[in-house]
């Protein structure tokens, strides 16, 4: 095995890498253009000359594209008119815009967390108003929606003087009947952090009126997406993906990844006959501009064959970002973390902390429950991050100014070896390197801590009971041959999975908005606070008794899996 692994680092190129990210920054590679589809023809091209088979899934995605966004200030001394950008999914307005009276909600530094701003936002403080704010959480603009407000700016947390790119819809992937109306109706823009401390200060001094103008194109647009599969000598697979869709030219969100998947494609492509277990590597199409849609619709539609043969996903973001050479915090999941650290300490010799994943960045598996791994991989050293969500942390990210002068080499090279140390163990450990048990711990604490947390009003008892027991049989796994236990060891991570970070359907998709773990039981946290008597605790306990029998349903579904005589008693 250790041969395998180094054959496979040992082929990465430095050189190679590179030419792809030279190659890819040449288009605007926006979903649904003529730039995306060049991108995605160069990618095939590539892969067919690695003698590699290509499926290209053409299909329609809900896409909205920013056209246009400004706001002017009026403080009846003087009119400034600030630089500003419109976001996908935000409301367009008259050709006049929208004038009101501007409010200002303090936010927290993390754009993506509900914070307290939420605290501040009611029809009193901002109905009929335009809100300022650093908080870009879904969750506030959609709370100054209901409150009333008529439009919302979004002031960047960080100081750096760009503007960046993004998305208001927390609606995962294409929205459904039950979901469309969370697609905001009111505009939104955003504006760097010096100008919203600008109108603060004009703020302090009196009644500031503000026009806001947002215009949006939001329809159905025709999108091309790549996906190879190298074939091992069993039936399962890992899938490997990164998004091939940028804001403008995107050099490290993210033609570094398109580059990494090409290389892993091409590497393990010359090792096919050394594989156990199969690769399928995609690029995505409709990150940016459809909140995941391209996953989304792989999910979907390849649902069950997904959930029977795929072990892992390797979720491949902006890697090779300038500068970033700081791996202290990498995200995964409990069953790869084992894996992921193994990886980094190889390949960097750093000592990683293991992240858990947020609700973001093409994580659409959980429902299916794939057990993910990175997403995000290097970071620039504390101090040197902006507040954003990936290139490394660096300024630049989702805005114009990523261009191929923000991605560097060597740390490409760095990235795209950690990422195929655990790829080549994925593939060809004769035992999947999955830690069932430390999922079932992990799942298990958090149940526990809601259990303190209601008070004695929810007995969680039985879930944290059976997690004990799973995490038992988890461990004496590797007692049985390969075969059985890397197959009992796939359908109970899977279960697991959907209970450790989804509502509970498998077959849908939650908000992109950041949950808590076990999100179907974590509500009964509020039970101690709420009347016993009130209706409100009423319907929550009975929402809480539900969801309490579907995570009991797939866990003992999950020690079916692991222990196959349970549940078979008083059968025929």
């Amino acid at each position: 095995m250790e041969d395998f692994v180094d054959r496979v680092l040992s082929e990465v190129s430095r050189d190679r890498l590179w030419e792809h990210v030279k190659a890819l920054v040449q288009w605007d590679r926006t979903s649904g253009t003529e730039g995306e589809y060049a991108a995605v023809n160069y990618v095939v091209s590539q892969l067919e000359s690695y003698d590699l088979p290509v499926t290209v899934h053409e299909f329609k995605a809900y896409l909205s594209y920013p056209k246009f966004g400004s706001l002017t200030v009026n403080t009846g001394a003087n009119e400034v008119k600030f630089r500003a950008k419109t976001r996908s999914f935000s409301a367009n307005t008259p050709v006049d815009g929208v004038s009101a009276e501007i409010v200002s909600i303090i936010g927290g530094k993390n754009m993506f967390a509900a914070d307290n701003a939420v605290n501040e936002i009611s029809p009193q403080t901002v109905g009929g108003k335009i809100v300022l704010s650093e908080s870009g959480s879904r969750g506030t603009m959609l709370a100054a929606q209901e409150a009333g407000a008529v439009g919302y700016v979004h002031m960047w947390p960080s100081d750096e003087p760009v503007l960046h790119e993004g998305i208001v819809t927390n609606v995962w992937g294409t929205p459904t009947p039950e979901v469309k109306d969370r697609v905001p109706t009111i505009p939104i823009v955003t504006v760097t952090n010096g100008d919203g401390q600008r109108i603060r200060e004009e703020l302090a001094r009196g009644k500031v009126t503000a026009t806001l103008v947002s215009v949006t194109e939001t329809k159905w647009a025709k999108v091309r997406m790549p996906v190879t599969e190298i074939r091992g000598h069993d039936e399962d697979f890992v899938l490997v993906a990164g998004h091939i869709d940028s804001w403008h030219y995107g050099a490290t969100d993210n033609a570094t990844g398109n580059a990494t998947c090409l290389e892993l494609a091409r590497v393990l492509a010359k090792l096919r006959g050394r594989l156990r277990r199969g690769v399928r590597i995609a690029w995505w199409v409709g990150h940016s501009t459809g909140r995941y849609a391209g996953s989304t619709w792989y999910a979907d539609h390849f649902w069950h064959e997904l959930n029977d043969r795929c072990v892992a996903y390797i979720n491949i973001d902006s890697p090779g970002s300038l500068g970033a050479t700081d791996y202290g915090e990498v995200t995964a999941v409990p069953e790869t973390a084992a894996l992921v650290s193994q990886s980094v300490e190889a390949i960097t010799g750093q000592t990683p902390r293991i992240e858990r994943p947020t609700r973001a960045g093409d994580q659409s598996f959980w429902g299916i429950g794939i057990p993910s791994l990175y997403m995000l991989i290097s970071n620039r050293p504390v101090g040197q991050r902006a507040a954003v969500g990936g290139s490394g942390m660096g300024w630049w990210w989702h805005a114009e100014e990523d261009l191929i002068d923000k991605a560097d080499p060597d740390v490409l090279l760095t990235d795209t070896k950690v990422y195929a140390h655990s790829l080549a163990h994925l593939v060809n450990d004769e035992y999947l390197p999955l830690d069932v048990a430390a999922q079932a711990r992990e799942i298990r604490d958090f149940i526990r801590s809601v259990h303190e947390g209601t008070g004695g009003h929810l007995d969680l008892s039985p879930a944290i009971t059976l997690l004990e027991e799973l995490a038992v049989l988890a461990g004496e796994l590797r007692k049985l041959p390969p075969s059985e236990a890397n197959e009992r060891t796939k359908r109970a991570t899977h279960l697991l999975t959907a209970v450790s970070f989804t509502s509970g359907n498998r077959f849908d998709h939650d908000p992109a908005i950041p949950t808590p773990p076990v999100p179907s039981l974590d509500a009964a946290r509020r039970l101690p606070s709420l009347d016993p008597d009130s209706d409100d605790y009423g319907f929550l306990r009975t929402r809480l008794v539900r969801n309490m029998n579907q995570v009991l349903h797939l866990l003992r579904l999950a020690k079916r899996e692991l222990a196959p005589s349970f549940g078979t008693e008083g059968r025929d």
